[in-house]
């Protein structure tokens, strides 16, 4: 895409890159691109690109990571120290929805909340999981 809208002249063809790995039938959203540079030059880049295109046209964009309901689970179970075998068992049982949250595997998978009745261990995963701050369950 940036060779094509003349962001750089790197021909994707000329070196065989893969154009699949960006726009494939798999992928749920659409590719982007970014260009990484050096955090230790990184007010000297942000400073050049102001002074060359206007500060009224430079902007920074701040973006907010979120977690699905299986990367919940297997993040919390990891630090609570679960056995990886207990965290895989029970993230297998979240649908692989995009968007899906802890409240709607619930409701999806009749397994869940039967387990999480069941087991104490269980209940501690997910209850601590709904409370990351890193993401919504």
């Amino acid at each position: 895409m940036a060779y094509a809208l003349k962001i750089t002249d790197l021909d994707p063809l000329e070196f065989d890159l893969l154009f699949e790995r960006f726009l494939n039938p798999e992928r749920v959203s659409m590719p982007d691109f970014d260009v990484d540079f050096c955090m230790e030059k990184r007010d000297q880049v942000i400073e050049h690109v102001a002074d060359m295109y206007g500060r009224d046209a430079v902007s920074q964009i701040i973006t907010f990571g979120t977690m699905a309901a299986k990367a919940v689970i297997r993040d919390v179970g990891r630090v609570l120290g679960h056995p990886y075998g207990f965290v895989d068992r029970i993230s297998k049982l979240i649908p692989p929805d995009p968007g899906m949250t802890l409240a709607k595997a619930f409701e999806a998978e009749p397994q869940l909340p039967e387990i999480y009745e069941a087991d104490e261990e269980v209940k501690a995963l997910i209850r601590h999981g709904a409370q990351t701050g890193r993401g919504h369950p």
